[in-house]
């Protein structure tokens, strides 16, 4: 069973700093023995992570941190895939339209009952928790410590399978208040450094393995991927 877990992570395919392969070595040595590739609006470097995981006998879970609005506020959302329909052209395709957006072309594409709106040119969250839900990610907030505590109460009744409770950048008493958010509704909770260099003065941001999940906790994590 993995015993220590990191799934807020960054490689050179959005704005960190080290290749997904690199990520992975680095995870060895942090003693890690299972991460998720979380990179902005995009799943490119998952496949090299997940290879490179194989060689090194390290668990690379498929993911991605998705930009979303609500109510004019920056929403993150971590989305966990457990298959690879993240690969399918459809997906990507998709995605691609999000980033540009072109959300009249994401209406044209087969996406179930799926409404992509927006606000002002972004993604809303609501959408944003559908359009991963519908191609099979469990989808996470990330970082609730930033957000305010009234959008906070009024975000967490959307329909998000978890909480990021545990964080590199976390209040005193705010791992306490997440976990026990994410027990009240029923959902789970996931720890992140939200890596993305090794530069010493990256205060917005924790370094590999610095924020985990520990075996029982990795356990009910990986239990709603299946």
């Amino acid at each position: 069973m993995y015993k220590k877990g990191d799934f807020h992570v960054h490689s050179t395919e959005s704005d960190g700093e080290l290749k997904p392969g690199e990520i992975v070595i680095l995870a060895k040595k942090r003693h890690l023995d299972i991460i998720a590739l979380t990179d902005h609006n995009t799943v490119c470097g998952n496949k090299q992570a997940i290879k490179v995981g194989k060689i090194h006998g390290i668990k690379v879970i498929p993911g991605i941190e998705l930009s979303t609005r609500y109510k004019g506020n920056k929403i993150h959302i971590l989305g966990y895939f457990y298959r690879d329909i993240y690969e399918g052209e459809e997906f990507n395709t998709t995605l691609e339209n999000i980033n540009k957006g072109q959300f009249k072309k994401c209406q044209m594409k087969n996406n179930g009952n799926i409404s992509f709106r927006n606000e002002g040119g972004k993604l809303t969250t609501n959408a944003g928790i559908e359009f991963l839900h519908y191609y099979g990610a469990k989808v996470v907030l990330a970082h609730p410590t930033l957000i305010k505590y009234d959008v906070f109460d009024k975000l967490i009744e959307l329909e998000f399978d978890g909480i990021e409770a545990k964080y590199y950048r976390n209040r005193e008493n705010d791992t306490e208040r997440f976990i026990k958010v994410a027990r009240e509704k029923g959902i789970i909770y996931t720890a992140g450094s939200d890596f993305h260099s090794l530069r010493k003065v990256d205060i917005k941001h924790g370094t590999l393995g610095q924020i985990y999940l520990e075996e029982d906790e990795i356990k009910n994590f990986l239990n709603i991927l299946v």
